[in-house]
């Protein structure tokens, strides 16, 4: 199978950490054709979807982690499937992406996950489907409604709707001196943020539980905060530890399952927060090498299984 992976500068990857490269090594271990696509180098000609890409191979080398082939450029429909694997921020670019690699699709490649599923379910956004999950939650960017929701809820959490890893997150008491200046700020950019009734089991940790074709593996990252930030994301320095999933994390599971599979979305990174769903990570959900590397629960192999099995 020719594969192609869509990702962001693989020159600047945590090796230790990152869960495509993952993917690429269990590909390229299967003997599959693997090449490696930035997002910048997708386009269209005239009406056919193309990339600039390259073959690629790969190993766990600090030093020396992967080696490319000569820049090639075709349309692509050269590859048997595709694996988006694109950073947020879910932007226009990102967006316009989405459309190149639908038309892929039209012509006959196998794109994961689904590029209609990728426009249509925003991170932050997609938790709304599930209201009895989920904390109390709206999306504005008034300053006088988001000023309301604070003064009935005490205290929230902020967040963009386009960005990961904890960017941009922001936690806000109503008696906060900067409260007013905040809101001004976030009313002057008339971008609406989603805001969040705070969960105090932020402390304890957040948990990061991978799906594919909407199956669990029975544990969660558990991320969790250090010092004094409330963010246990690890791309701002949470702690990672792989623990069993309780009950309440396969309810949520159960209820989200059904759709996830029927929108097309092959892998999924769902968060969990004490009782709570707070987000429906599918762009390219991250923590594979922290499952294998604490448990030996390798993700990674049975994605590209999933995706051998769609042919």
């Amino acid at each position: 199978m020719k594969l192609a992976f869509v990702m962001d500068p693989i020159s600047k990857i945590s090796y230790k950490k990152d869960s495509t490269l993952a993917m690429l090594v269990e590909a390229q271990e299967k003997e599959h054709e693997i090449f490696y696509i930035e997002p910048n180098c997708l386009f269209f000609d005239s009406d056919k979807p193309c990339a600039e890409f390259s073959s690629i191979s790969v190993k766990y080398d600090e030093s020396n982690w992967y080696e490319k082939g000569e820049n090639k450029t075709a349309s692509l429909d050269f590859f048997d499937a595709i694996l988006m694997r694109q950073d947020p921020p879910f932007n226009m670019d990102y967006i316009n992406n989405t459309y190149i690699l639908e038309a892929a699709s039209q012509l006959g490649v196998k794109v994961f996950n689904d590029p209609k599923a990728l426009r249509d379910n925003n991170e932050k956004l997609a938790i709304l489907d599930y209201p009895s999950l989920i904390t109390n939650t709206i999306v504005s960017s008034s300053k006088k409604i988001i000023k309301h929701f604070i003064d009935r809820n005490s205290e929230v959490v902020i967040k963009p709707l386009g960005l990961m890893g904890g960017e941009g997150i922001k936690r806000l008491h109503k008696k906060d001196a900067d409260l007013l200046e905040t809101l001004d700020f976030i009313d002057q950019k008339k971008e609406k943020m989603m805001v969040q009734k705070f969960i105090p089991e932020v402390f304890e940790g957040d948990k990061r539980v991978i799906l594919i074709s909407g199956e669990d593996c029975g544990f969660s990252v558990t991320r969790i905060p250090q010092g004094d930030d409330f963010r246990g994301n690890l791309a701002v320095g949470g702690k990672a530890e792989v623990r069993e999933l309780n009950d309440r994390d396969l309810e949520i599971i159960n209820a989200i399952k059904p759709k996830l599979i029927e929108k097309g979305i092959l892998v999924a990174g769902i968060d969990i927060l004490g009782s709570f769903l707070t987000e429906i990570n599918i762009t390219s959900p991250t923590c594979f090498r922290e499952l294998y590397d604490q448990q030996g629960i390798n993700l990674a192999k049975d994605l590209i299984e999933q995706i051998e099995k769609a042919f």
